[in-house]
């Protein structure tokens, strides 16, 4: 990785970003493994940059007897090529993990979006809504006109009491 990148990665607050996304586990759970599979890599890294790479070959000569398989080891070792490793697949998986990651921040984004209107609409009627003793019985009349009928059902059928009342509000009165 590159040392911008590194250092970008590094940058990160990661507790932050969790919480941001605490209601989507799917997605905590996949910064949190990517977070961890970063970790192991920085420190095998820096566990490889601190190992010692030279080889005392003459070291070898003097401690074995056969000093034949140490100059076939140090020959091999001589002619030992390093091999560059094609990162374009690992490179398109993290291209594709962060694809997955913007899509669910911004799904994310456009959900709580709609909350917040949401809410802002109650808030407002909250605040230009009369107070409940300053409502007439015409009010309510006009905004739940199904409530007449079902009175004058039940004054028809000689009923002038409600059933689910008393469930509702119990009778207190001590008789």
């Amino acid at each position: 990785m590159s040392a911008v990148g590194r250092k970008f990665l590094t940058s990160i607050d990661w507790p932050l970003l969790s919480s941001v996304f605490a209601k989507r586990a799917e997605t905590v759970k996949a910064l949190s493994a990517f977070r961890k599979k970063f970790d192991e890599t920085e420190s095998q890294l820096n566990a490889l940059k601190e190992q010692k790479t030279e080889i005392d070959f003459e070291h070898y000569r003097k401690v074995l007897n056969n000093t034949k398989i140490v100059d076939e080891m140090e020959k091999a070792f001589k002619n030992q090529k390093i091999v560059k490793v094609d990162l374009d697949s690992q490179i398109k998986a993290i291209s594709a993990f962060e694809a997955k990651a913007v899509e669910a921040a911004e799904a994310y984004v456009k959900e709580v979006n709609a909350k917040l209107v949401d809410l802002h609409e109650t808030v407002e009627n909250i605040d230009s809504a009369r107070p409940i003793e300053q409502l007439t019985v015409d009010d309510v009349i006009q905004a739940r006109p199904e409530i007449v009928a079902e009175v004058e059902a039940l004054v028809k059928e000689g009923k002038f009491t409600v059933s689910e009342y008393e469930s509702k509000f119990p009778n207190l009165t001590l008789a």
